[in-house]
């Protein structure tokens, strides 16, 4: 919340003083940077378009912390007025073997099971997959920045649009 805030209040403000306000603005990130692109949007729903996580790391939280994760933040706070894009690679099965609600507990690899599973919560949420929630499975893609380069173009695409 600390880096989202920072985010927000400073470095956007100064964007926006040097190259004027974008028509569209949205988050970015892979891995924890996927994360914060998600923590961003929810602290300030109505600041931002999109937000894009490439592999992002949603179980961060339950990794024995027993902190609340951010699919839990979602399922609770319901659907927003932003976009999302979330994308991994790895594979199933998913599995909960320490009962605490997050799908973190399988070798899938590059976050495949907490993708999965919040973009399930998303749907429940009231987000629409092809409207304002797009979801990419690239299976055996592995956790680096070269897949995330190959995977970036389609989360562009998908919100060309917006």
């Amino acid at each position: 919340e600390v880096y989202a805030d920072l985010v927000d209040t400073v470095i956007r403000p100064r964007m926006e003083a040097v190259y004027g306000e974008a028509p569209v603005v949205g988050t970015m990130g892979s891995s924890l940077g996927g994360l914060v692109s998600l923590v961003i949007a929810d602290l300030y729903p109505d600041r931002y378009d999109m937000a894009v996580s490439l592999s992002g790391t949603m179980g961060w939280g339950s990794i024995g912390l027993n902190n609340e994760t951010i699919i839990e933040r979602y399922a609770t706070a319901g659907k927003r007025p932003f976009a999302i894009y979330l994308d991994s690679g790895g594979d199933g099965p998913c599995t909960d073997s320490d009962m605490d609600g997050i799908d973190d507990d399988s070798p899938a690899g590059d976050n495949y099971c907490e993708n999965a599973q919040l973009l399930g919560v998303l749907e429940d949420a009231g987000w629409t997959v092809g409207t304002d929630l797009w979801y990419a499975h690239t299976p055996g893609a592995v956790h680096n920045e070269a897949a995330w380069a190959l995977r970036v173009g389609g989360a562009m695409n998908d919100f060309a649009g917006l």
